[in-house]
């Protein structure tokens, strides 16, 4: 075999490797040419959803679509800048404002709103909810009148915002009616908001634990001012009319049995007057006291002159009494005397003398 010979195979591989080397050449230039139009089809776009900041690469044609891929969902009352159907620019930077979540609360109806707004009262207002002049709001519990919350700046938005409706009310008190605006619950708690002091033996028509109602009428029963002094204490209180016997059943210290009262129970009850209940109380006792006997002289003329003989022992008697003790405020004030009778009757002493002598 000559050299030629066996050279010619070899001639076969070299073809092979040099249309491979073509074929990667072109994968080449078609991998380049793909990359080339990717980056020239592609944007970088600048992304800031409430302050949080994003970067995004990205084929998309129009503002909204890049939020898509970046995977942003809208609400009806998010606010986008540039809008959502504007071009998508290389470069450009997309700011878009969540609304937040606020609970709504007024007259009775709870509601779920989406807003930007941040003020309560601008919230109130883009829900078209009148407030009246004595109405109060209540952000996040924190109660305020209208028109305090008008002069308050508000940086945080409220997660709560509640309407408490005002209704108004007559307070009459002896020749004297009052109107109150009131947002409380019950009676009670009206006229403490209000500034009326009340006292624990006030009469108050209704109930202060009443609910509140527009054009409900309110009347206020004084108490008086007075001194009780009963029972070795002194008493400073109050009660209503319109007789001392009144006051007292009252304040629970009512005489009972004897007792007596200065000035009487049916007296007029009278503003810082004093009232002494006197406790009064009778007893019977017994009392025994001695009847002293008495001597009995006899002559005997038997006897020497100067002589004595005792005859018969004396004895004294008994004489029992029942008295009636009246005592006021455990001091006797008085004695009486109801019976009295002989118990044991005296023996006299007997004595016999001799005569004188003649």
């Amino acid at each position: 075999m000559t050299p030629q010979e066996r050279s010619a195979p070899a001639r076969k591989p070299r073809r092979r490797w040099t249309r491979a080397v073509l074929i990667a050449a072109s994968a080449a230039l078609i991998a380049g040419g793909a990359l080339a139009a990717d980056r020239l089809t592609r944007k970088s776009v600048t992304i800031d959803v409430s302050g949080s900041i994003q970067h995004l690469h990205t084929h998309a044609d129009t503002v909204r679509e890049a939020l898509d891929n970046a995977s942003i969902p809208l609400d009806p009352e998010d606010l986008v800048h540039p809008p959502p159907q504007s071009a998508l620019r290389d470069g450009m930077t997309i700011t878009v404002r969540k609304a937040h979540a606020v609970a709504v609360q007024v007259d009775g109806t709870l509601r779920q709103v989406r807003t930007q707004a941040v003020h309560p009262l601008d919230v109130l207002a883009e829900q078209a909810i009148p407030l009246g002049e004595h109405d109060v709001v209540q952000v996040n519990g924190q109660p305020y009148p209208p028109q305090q919350l008008e002069q308050l700046g508000w940086e945080a938005p409220a997660a709560t915002i509640r309407v408490v409706r005002s209704v108004t009310m007559k307070l009459v008190e002896g020749e004297t009616t009052q109107v109150l605006h009131t947002t409380q619950a019950d009676v009670g708690r009206a006229l403490d908001s209000a500034g009326v002091t009340l006292y624990l033996a006030d009469r108050i028509t209704p109930n202060p634990s009443t609910p509140v109602a527009d054009g409900l009428i309110v009347a206020i029963e004084r108490s008086v001012p007075l001194t009780v002094i009963a029972d070795g204490q002194t008493l400073a209180t109050r009660a209503l009319g319109p007789t001392v016997g009144d006051a007292l059943a009252q304040i629970g210290v009512a005489p009972t049995g004897l007792d007596t009262t200065i000035p009487p129970l049916e007296a007029p009850l009278t503003a810082g007057m004093t009232i002494r209940v006197v406790r009064v109380s009778e007893d019977l006792v017994t009392r025994d006291e001695p009847i002293p006997f008495t001597t009995i002289t006899r002559q005997d003329s038997t006897l020497d002159a100067g002589e004595e003989r005792v005859i018969q022992e004396g004895a004294d008697g008994l004489r029992r009494q029942q008295i009636r003790k009246r005592s006021e405020d455990g001091r006797v004030v008085s004695r009486e005397t109801v019976a009295e009778w002989i118990v044991q009757t005296p023996v006299p002493r007997i004595v016999a003398q001799g005569d004188a002598a003649p």
